[in-house]
């Protein structure tokens, strides 16, 4: 069985600082399959063809709860 990596989507958001408003993109929704090696934050395309930022380090776990339900199918 081949392993694959985990990925979540992102929301942009704003946030106001004392030298301005920053802008960045917070981790939102369920959980993806990506490519195994896909370094921190890199995008990459999940098994269900979304663009999602790589989360490095965890495993993907199918039968996990929060996970995408088309990526857990494929990754099986």
């Amino acid at each position: 069985m081949q392993t694959y990596g985990t990925g979540r989507e992102t929301t942009p958001v704003v946030v106001p600082g004392p030298d301005g408003d920053l802008t960045g993109e917070q981790l939102t929704g369920p959980v993806h399959a990506v490519p195994t090696g896909s370094a921190d934050l890199e995008l990459a395309t999940s098994l269900c063809n979304h663009e999602v930022r790589a989360v490095a380090g965890d495993p993907f776990d199918p039968a996990a709860d929060d996970v995408c339900p088309v990526c857990a199918e494929r990754a099986r």
